[in-house]
């Protein structure tokens, strides 16, 4: 096994543009919900409609805190994505020159995601303090940069189970 770590990395897998594809998406998508129309108030009246429609009646205080939690369980899962489709598109970058073990490539891959989450949420974040009806917060930063480390460690730990099992 240590053989397969230390092995040069190869210049297999996608296009540079292929690659970076479904995170350039992902910046479309944060955009989209980085608008007036994705404001706290918004998505709360819409949900409290969703409810209504479902169950009849709907307590305002508990709709607020369902959405509340919603929205930072989005900005985790939306971010921890990002951070993983940003760790693709750099995967694909640095594998094409890489002189080192496939390990460092790993690592300096989600390095980059990392911080190229962190960047989009900051910028996110500045850009909100701008909108009516959004609030910035640095506390989102945290939450989402804190989910693209945690889907990246995921990701890492699932490929080092797979490789484990084609190996063993």
């Amino acid at each position: 096994m240590s053989n397969l770590q230390n092995s040069k990395v190869g210049m297999a897998g996608p296009t540079l543009p292929m690659a970076w594809l479904p995170a350039i998406f992902g910046l479309v998508m944060i955009s989209v919900e980085s608008t007036t129309l994705m404001r706290g108030g918004n998505t709360g009246r819409w949900l409290l409609d969703l409810c209504g429609s479902v169950w009849g009646y709907t307590d305002g205080s508990t709709i607020a805190t369902a959405n509340l939690v919603l929205r930072k369980v989005g900005h985790f899962a939306g971010y921890g994505t990002l951070g993983l489709l940003f760790r693709r598109g750099w995967h694909a970058s640095l594998r094409r020159g890489w002189q080192g073990t496939r390990g460092g490539l790993r690592a300096a891959a989600m390095a980059l995601a990392v911080l190229s989450t962190f960047l989009v949420a900051s910028m996110d974040e500045w850009h909100q303090a701008f909108l009516a009806g959004r609030v910035s917060s640095r506390y989102d930063v945290l939450l989402d940069t804190t989910g693209a480390i945690l889907f990246n460690l995921a990701m890492l730990k699932f490929l080092s189970w797979r490789r484990s099992r084609m190996v063993g």
